[in-house]
């Protein structure tokens, strides 16, 4: 039996207003929500930027690669819920996506 308590959320992430893959909530947290990741198949044109990304948060962000998250920034990101059309939608402060797996800060 389910309880009220426990809550399973999914969003179709969006990039630049392209869709490029679903989020499904594997660990909600406060500061951050880890998630699986799921491409579509706007994910190609985009995955570039978050492999940079990811490189430079693996090498504590040298100046050279910082230039991929103000990229992701400024293209924009958007989950939008799947559960609910009335329901918020999340332009996350940060968004990693790393292989299956996402995180994200609201």
């Amino acid at each position: 039996m389910q309880s009220d308590k426990i809550r399973t959320e999914h969003w179709r992430m969006y990039v630049g207003g392209e869709l490029v893959g679903l989020l499904h909530l594997a660990t909600p947290d406060q500061a951050w929500s880890t998630c699986t990741f799921e491409p579509l198949e706007g994910w190609v044109a985009v995955r570039p930027l978050f492999d940079v990304q990811n490189d430079a948060a693996k090498e504590g962000f040298p100046p050279d690669k910082g230039w991929a998250t103000k990229e992701i920034r400024d293209r924009g990101v958007e989950l939008r819920p799947l559960e609910s059309e009335a329901a918020p939608v999340i332009e996350p402060f940060m968004i990693y996506v790393d292989g299956d797996q996402a995180r994200f800060r609201p």
